[in-house]
């Protein structure tokens, strides 16, 4: 016994090819799984994109302001080498004896003394024993 159902589903033998059904399967201007996928995505990129350029940003220039204090600190390492390396060649320079002695005599008018210049006193003898 033949009989017609009409809740059941109608398929037809022929497929129906519309313009729509062309161009969804070349997929010109469709995202892969859809929009109702890629909606919250792009949401959360929206929201998250802000955040990170952010954070980027303070870590940049928190990285320069660090390198900057460290070329800083560099050059007064250097500048405070060349300072001790003028010193020491001071020092070297004024305990050197021939400039002790130009010293003494410039600010104190200090000298050497001469062979029988200076004299020393013997009292067991009795006089003076010239140096």
């Amino acid at each position: 016994m033949n009989f017609n159902n009409s809740s059941q589903p109608y398929v037809s033998s022929v497929a129906q090819v519309t313009v729509g059904q062309r161009l969804q399967g070349l997929r010109i201007g469709k995202l892969p799984s859809g929009m109702t996928l890629w909606r919250p995505v792009g949401k959360t990129l929206f929201l998250l994109l802000p955040l990170v350029l952010a954070v980027n940003l303070y870590v940049v220039s928190s990285v320069s302001k660090i390198n900057d204090s460290i070329i800083a600190v560099d050059n007064k390492h250097h500048e405070l080498m060349d300072k001790n390396i003028e010193l020491r060649a001071m020092k070297a320079m004024v305990r050197n004896p021939d400039q002790l002695q130009k010293l003494a005599a410039d600010k104190l008018s200090l000298f050497v003394h001469s062979k029988g210049q200076v004299g020393k006193y013997n009292p067991r003898k009795g006089y003076f024993i010239y140096l």
